[in-house]
């Protein structure tokens, strides 16, 4: 395969592993309530993948699927998840790449980045409202990085098998 074919490959099988995901968030996961929370996986997808590919492939990524989240999911201002997810993508993506090694362990503390910076975004949006609510949402946000943070294991696998296979696709250059 060229190389443009292998890019297509790879990115292929990665729309196709969030759509997956996505419709594990929306057919079940959605419907498991704990504490008046429920498991949210895409700040996951964001950060995994970010850790993954890196800050500036993880960037786009995040981008597209906030584009995706803003389509499909109510947000407390429109394109929320469009800026958000971004920025969480990069911070996965430098911190993978500076401050972590790219592994398992990364892929959960970016993932608990992510699901901060989000809920730091939605306490400036309150602020911003006249509404200033940043212990509710201090609460929702560690209720919901709780219950969220074991759904890192099979995502980081699964985006991982993906990433390993697009390694293999590879050819060497000598």
């Amino acid at each position: 395969m060229t190389p443009r074919q292998e890019t297509i490959h790879k990115w292929g099988l990665y729309a196709l592993a969030t759509l997956l995901c996505c419709v594990g968030q929306g057919l079940v996961l959605q419907y498991v309530t704990v504490l008046g929370v429920f498991p949210f996986i895409y700040p996951i997808l964001a950060a995994v993948v970010s850790t993954l590919e890196g800050p500036l492939s993880g960037m786009v990524y995040s981008l597209a699927l906030g584009v995706v989240c803003d389509l499909t999911i109510s947000a407390p201002i429109p394109c929320f998840y469009t800026l958000i997810f971004p920025l969480s993508g990069l911070l996965a993506g430098t911190l993978a790449r500076k401050v972590l090694s790219s592994g398992f362990l990364s892929a959960v503390v970016t993932s608990a980045a992510a699901f901060v910076l989000t809920g730091a975004f939605h306490g400036l949006i309150f602020v911003f409202s006249s509404r200033p609510a940043w212990a509710e949402t201090a609460s929702v946000c560690g209720r919901e990085l709780a219950l969220s943070i074991p759904l890192v294991l099979p995502v980081y696998f699964l985006f991982r098998l993906v990433w390993r296979k697009s390694l293999e696709n590879q050819p060497t250059r000598l």
